[in-house]
């Protein structure tokens, strides 16, 4: 019984770990987090996620909670031990929407993903938003970060000296 109770959590603390260690192993340390504004409409996708699990999770809490009212003597916690899983996993998701992105030895991890340096084909600075294309494949995507302004400096020194140089696309006939 108790194994079916610890379940639950050993599996998320299993992703969770795995999750950081292939990150680490992918990119290596972080040389540098990025300030950014963390509520701005750059970062609406993550805040609608946050907003969609936590609804889903509410309403899984009721239904485990209507489900084992028979059980609730036999638990250790009473009727709410099944539910602690769900405040466990929202802490998760929020931590991992709220990270802030990093510059990392061998590329960048933002909380929709991680890149190597090589699939970083360029960036661009609009004020104090940053926005970096990325290329996996077929595939482009950018990635667009409000920064705070005192970390602006730093991030663009730090990127120009990490993104790859890509060379022109027509060469000078001689």
């Amino acid at each position: 019984m108790y194994l079916r109770l610890l379940f639950p959590y050993v599996l998320l603390t299993l992703i969770v770990v795995g999750y950081l260690y292939y990150r680490y192993y992918k990119l290596g340390s972080i040389l540098l987090k990025v300030d950014r504004v963390l509520f701005s409409r750059y970062n609406n996708d993550s805040l609608m996620l946050i907003i969609i699990l936590a609804a889903a999770s509410y309403f899984l809490m009721r239904f485990d909670l209507q489900n084992i009212s028979s059980m609730e003597e036999a638990l250790p916690l009473g009727p709410y031990t099944y539910v602690y899983f769900y405040g466990a996993l929202m802490l998760v998701v929020i931590a991992r929407e709220a990270e802030r992105p990093a510059i990392r030895e061998k590329g960048i991890s933002t909380p929709r993903g991680f890149w190597i340096w090589s699939e970083i084909e360029s960036f661009r600075w609009s004020k104090d938003v940053l926005t970096i294309i990325i290329n996996r494949g077929k595939r482009k995507r950018a990635e667009t970060w409000q920064v705070k302004e005192s970390a602006k400096k730093e991030i663009d020194q730090m990127l120009k000296k990490m993104v790859p140089k890509r060379s022109g696309k027509g060469r000078k006939k001689v």
